[in-house]
């Protein structure tokens, strides 16, 4: 009964690791061409190196920068948002902040801006805790929390 149960235990373990493995990229740097790329799990190039910069993936999408512009590409390797973007920041409860031309919003991770770029300044998004759903935005000199869902 005890060897069952850990057997089951092993197997249970072994699906979920594999279960969260599967389809993450894990960024490589190329020293031929001083690009970066991504890999899969196993080792195999998903992206040839490309991008200058490349980060790992948050919440399924990894911020890249080419040409000085930042966009996004999903946990599986597809360029989901073209790099466009002055800088970016890491995906937080499904929402990033994005700057373009000294302004901020806010993006979905189909790249659609769900809070247009118009701010002076933004905290990331806040997923969690007692901030969930918001963001701290400033406008005209003055801060206010922004609540993003109500946005779209």
């Amino acid at each position: 009964m005890k060897n069952e149960k850990m057997k089951i235990f092993l197997l249970i373990s072994i699906l979920a690791f594999t279960t969260i493995c599967h389809g993450q990229i894990v960024p490589f740097y190329s020293a031929t061409n001083d690009k970066y790329g991504y890999k899969d799990a196993s080792g195999k190039v998903i992206i040839a190196p490309k991008y200058d910069l490349a980060y790992s993936p948050e919440e399924g999408m990894a911020a890249v920068r080419l040409n000085g512009k930042y966009g996004y590409v999903n946990q599986f390797g597809k360029e989901i948002i073209s790099p466009k973007y002055d800088n970016t920041w890491k995906f937080i409860g499904g929402y990033a902040a994005v700057r373009l031309g000294g302004k901020y919003g806010f993006i979905d991770q189909n790249g659609k801006e769900v809070v247009p770029v118009i701010y002076e300044d933004a905290n990331n998004y806040h997923g969690a805790c007692c901030y969930k759903g918001v963001a701290h935005v400033k406008r005209n000199g003055k801060w206010k929390i922004l609540r993003i869902n109500s946005w779209h």
